[in-house]
C-alpha cells in the first residue's frame, strides 16, 4: 500500500476553487472588482484581492502501525487566506467593513463543508486579524485581513 502524501495541496486547491466560485464583487462599490489568487497577486491588481497562501504544517505519530504506512501519522496545518481591500480616499471604515465581510465569507465557505470536499477530516477557521492603513502613495486605505484555517488529517 502506498504511503499517503500531505492533504495540504488538495485543501488549498479546494479553498481556491470554492472562494473563486462563491465570493462576489462588492455590492456597495460597483467600481471595485475582485480577484481570488494563490499566494501573491501579479500586476494589475483590483481593489479586492483574496489570496490562498501560506501553509504551516505539523506532523505527529497518530497510531502505531508497524510499517509506517497509511494511518501512521496525523498532520495538522494552518492555511492562511489573506484579504486585501483598497478603497480610495480616507474612509478607513469602508475598507474595514469590506475586508471584514470578505473574511466572514471565507469562514462561511469552510464552515459549510468542514471536510473541504473530503480533503481533510476537519477544518475550521481559528483566527483572523484586520489592519487598516494608508496605501504607499496615500491615495486611499488598505484593509489587510488574515484568516487562519486549521486543518486536520490522518495520513
Amino acid at each position: 500500500m502506498p504511503i499517503p502524501s500531505s492533504s495540504a495541496p488538495a485543501a488549498r486547491r479546494w479553498l481556491y476553487q470554492q472562494l473563486t466560485a462563491q465570493l462576489i464583487p462588492d455590492p456597495v462599490n460597483a467600481s471595485s472588482s475582485l480577484l481570488v489568487v494563490y499566494d501573491q497577486p501579479g500586476p494589475g491588481q483590483p481593489d479586492d484581492i483574496v489570496a490562498v497562501g501560506k501553509v504551516a504544517r505539523q506532523i505527529d505519530v497518530d497510531s502505531l502501525v508497524g510499517s509506517g504506512g497509511a494511518g501512521w501519522l496525523s498532520e495538522r496545518y494552518q492555511v492562511d487566506v489573506t484579504v486585501d481591500v483598497f478603497r480610495g480616499g480616507d474612509d478607513a471604515q469602508a475598507a474595514y467593513e469590506r475586508g471584514a465581510a470578505l473574511a466572514d465569507q471565507v469562514c462561511a465557505v469552510v464552515r459549510a463543508d468542514p471536510t473541504m470536499g473530503g480533503a481533510v477530516l476537519v477544518a475550521r477557521p481559528v483566527s483572523s486579524t484586520h489592519e487598516v492603513e494608508w496605501d504607499e502613495e496615500h491615495l486611499g486605505r488598505h484593509c489587510v485581513s488574515v484568516i487562519e484555517i486549521d486543518c486536520f488529517q490522518r495520513i
